[in-house]
């Protein structure tokens, strides 16, 4: 129901989470992020479409936040030529700016070490991702 409301807009469907206590998670992106005033919008839209008579919930719109690991493809896209973290499935964590995405693996450049000024890109493959995220820079 939400994607198709969706379909057509920069914004996106990231996921949902519904609590056995009935309370409902909806994370919402947008291609150029997502405001707040978008997010009650969006909230309303599914409200209209149940019958709080019929069923109790508590219904909470968001983005995904930047603690967050991506969950689509559409999530890295957005964060090309930005810094982002990175744990692959063997443990090994890093950050690095992204540099490209396609369908099947991302392209990232990152520093050798802490302190060098030496970089190296590396192309990983999402089955190798056990997470990423955003990269939270203060400057």
């Amino acid at each position: 129901m939400l994607n198709e409301h969706l379909a057509g807009t920069d914004k996106f469907l990231v996921d949902v989470d519904v609590s056995s206590v009935n309370i409902i998670d909806v994370f919402v992106d947008g291609d150029q992020g997502i405001s707040i005033g978008e997010c009650v919008r969006i909230s309303r839209f599914i409200e209209s479409n149940f019958d709080r008579e019929a069923e109790d919930f508590e219904l909470r719109v968001s983005s995904p936040g930047l603690d967050k690991p991506f969950k689509m493809l559409r999530q890295y896209k957005k964060y090309i030529n930005r810094d982002i973290k990175v744990e692959l499935a063997d443990g090994e964590k890093f950050k690095g700016k992204l540099l490209a995405v396609n369908d099947t693996e991302i392209e990232i450049e990152r520093s050798q070490g802490r302190k060098s000024k030496e970089v190296m890109k590396a192309v990983i493959p999402y089955d190798l991702i056990k997470a990423a995220k955003p990269e939270i820079l203060f400057k």
